[in-house]
């Protein structure tokens, strides 16, 4: 494969990659048409991506603005401790929930951060009290590696996943306060 094909291969995989991320549940003639190709190659340019592990998934957005559950952001800042070597075993296959047990949070994502904290966790839970409890059994059973926790709560999600959360009454209520 020549230089323009594998630019042109690039430039493709991106467009079915941004297709995929608007809507997901387009079929491959839609993608196709989008993306100005046939669904055959879109076919076989997905199973690629998935093979490489680049689609790992494919996924509802949700607007947490017409769910019970409120979204919450926790910061994490690191001690110099080092995880034990159990700790070390289990980061990467557990979840925040088996590292707390017993809490009424659903996790969004773990993320790895370079600047002033080390970890964020994003999370919904039914109220702040249940983001709380999170937060304090966080603190309470990791505090030799925790050397500061911040909880966030979400207020007003304006835009999540490229897609507008609020609608645009509540947005513009909402930005004469700030």
């Amino acid at each position: 494969m020549n230089k323009h094909d594998i630019a042109q291969n690039s430039n493709l995989e991106e467009k079915i990659l941004n297709e995929l991320q608007k809507n997901c549940r387009l079929n491959l003639d839609e993608i196709g048409k989008k993306c100005g190709c046939s669904r055959y190659k879109v076919a076989r340019i997905m199973k690629k991506l998935e093979e490489e592990g680049i689609i790992v998934g494919y996924s509802a957005v949700v607007n947490p603005t017409k769910t019970k559950f409120k979204y919450f952001i926790l910061l994490v800042k690191r001690t110099s401790q080092p995880f034990d070597e159990e700790m070390i075993n289990n980061i990467p296959i557990m979840r925040e929930t088996d590292f707390v047990p017993v809490v009424n949070i659903k996790s969004i994502a773990t993320l790895y951060v370079h600047g002033n904290y080390d970890w964020i966790l994003t999370f919904t839970a039914p109220d702040i009290a249940d983001a709380k409890e999170f937060y304090n059994k966080i603190f309470k059973y990791y505090n030799k590696y925790i050397e500061n926790l911040e909880l966030l709560e979400i207020v007003l999600p304006f835009r999540m996943h490229g897609f507008v959360m609020a609608p645009d009454e509540e947005i513009k209520n909402f930005t004469k306060i700030l």
